[in-house]
């Protein structure tokens, strides 16, 4: 059975790209999509028919008059499946052959997924950010709900009342790893001052002694090009933990430093950090680029820092295409750098999470196809959503909640939400963050399948 799926004329381009992203992408159903006079999307087979209000998005409208469409708060509340109503009304009639639903499904699938409000609020953090604070989801409580995976998960149950043959794609859900390499190195180095300021961390703030002697013996022999003793050289220990579960993880390098320091104090040329690369490859791990500060909105600097990582690469010995990318800060604009990471030949970015939050920035768990405001058209790059950067939870600087009951169990039921829906629990948990025994045991407990 193939559904018809009718699409109003005047909000096409947006609607078939959120129908195809959730019909055929993620419930792996056959569709045939047309264009339509009426306002209302219609999907119908053998003589029944799912009419769904459609009210959002008027991409027509003047530019500055965008921001008027926000979703009005607080929300309604769909009373099946609790799901917050951003357009529409929360009411779902049902007839022998017609379903009426007045929530606008994809009109919301399409808010989130294309990161509408970050195109047309001003809100920025001190690193120019759109900030969780300023999300529809944050403010309205749902982002730690992959809210387009449970509208996905609503749409099909009212397809099955009306064709109860039809079949969902079945997609197995998995835990994704990976590693922004910002400090492979500890910084103290040959520094005494620094030395003196790390130990007092590790023994004050950190209180773990053992991190603190690790480092004093570092201070002795890093400049041998013996890592051992490094409390941020955590790599084998990091890939061993991975593969014990059966993971491949992704390390992202900064090949280049567009905002000065704030982007680390390594050179990707470094011979320490080739042989770091020859090992990750050597085992089976992916290498991929981690764009420094300023290159979100430079699709120049984008393309020079592609150029010098293959480059490193080469000097390895390592014939590697590099594939994914993942913003430093997590810097991102969604009006343009989706734009700039496939004209620089990626295939896929892993920035999709708010610094300043855990949950889900896009509103679902699943890889997708981005959307281009430029171009308002779908792009080739996907995005496989972060939904876990452990500071976000653990540092001071944002929620810091430390490893307490607490903590844990918002990461771990963030993972659960994702893999509920078939989706991926990307996770990244730097390598510098490895310091103590609760660090480590945090994080081999959300490695662990």
């Amino acid at each position: 059975m193939r559904l018809t799926v009718s699409l109003p004329a005047h909000r096409f381009a947006p609607l078939d790209w959120a129908v195809r992203t959730v019909l055929e992408e993620v419930l792996g159903l056959p569709i045939k999509v047309e264009c339509t006079d009426r306002p209302d999307i219609i999907l119908s087979a053998e003589g029944r028919e799912i009419r769904l209000h459609s009210c959002f998005p008027d991409l027509d409208a003047p530019r500055e008059a965008w921001a008027s469409q926000m979703p009005q708060i607080p929300l309604k509340v769909l009373e099946r499946g609790n799901l917050p109503v951003l357009f529409g009304a929360p009411v779902i009639t049902r007839e022998e052959t017609r379903t009426t639903c007045e929530v606008d499904i994809f009109g919301a699938i399409f808010f989130m997924l294309s990161r509408f409000e970050e195109v047309v609020l001003p809100d920025r953090d001190g690193h120019d950010r759109f900030p969780a604070a300023a999300a529809l989801a944050g403010r309205e409580g749902f982002l730690q709900r992959p809210i387009v995976d449970e509208y996905a998960a609503l749409l099909f149950s009212l397809m099955q009342e009306h064709w109860p043959q039809m079949r969902r794609r079945v997609r197995e859900g998995r835990t994704r790893i990976s590693c922004d390499v910002d400090q492979p190195f500890d910084r103290v180095g040959r520094n005494p001052k620094a030395l003196i300021r790390g130990l007092g961390g590790d023994l004050l703030r950190r209180k773990s002694p053992r991190t603190a002697a690790r480092r004093a013996l570092n201070f002795w022999t890093h400049g041998s090009g013996d890592h051992r003793h490094d409390p941020f050289y955590t790599f084998d220990w990091y890939m061993d933990v991975c593969e014990q579960n059966g993971h491949r993880a992704a390390f992202y390098f900064i090949p280049d430093h567009s905002g000065g320091a704030i982007d680390g104090d390594y050179d990707i040329s470094d011979l320490r950090i080739l042989r770091l690369m020859q090992s990750i490859h050597a085992r089976g791990h992916e290498i991929g680029m981690h764009g420094s500060f300023n290159t979100y909105q430079d699709p120049g600097q984008i393309r020079h820092e592609r150029t010098r990582l293959t480059e490193a690469l080469a000097r390895a010995g390592l014939e590697v295409e590099i594939l994914g990318n993942r913003q430093h800060y997590l810097r991102w604009d969604s009006a343009q750098t989706p734009d700039h990471l496939e004209a620089c030949g990626f295939a896929y970015d892993t920035s999709g999470a708010f610094p300043d939050r855990p949950g889900f920035r896009y509103g679902t768990s699943q890889p997708f196809a981005m959307w281009s405001w430029t171009k308002r058209a779908p792009l080739k790059l996907r995005q496989h959503p972060l939904v876990l950067m452990e500071c976000s939870v653990l540092s001071p600087g944002y929620l810091g909640m430390g490893h307490g009951r607490e903590a844990t169990d918002l990461m771990q039921s963030l993972k659960r939400a994702a893999l509920r829906h078939g989706g991926d629990f990307t996770l990244l948990w730097h390598n510098s963050h490895l310091l103590t025994k609760a660090d480590r045991a945090c994080f081999r407990s959300l490695v662990q399948t």
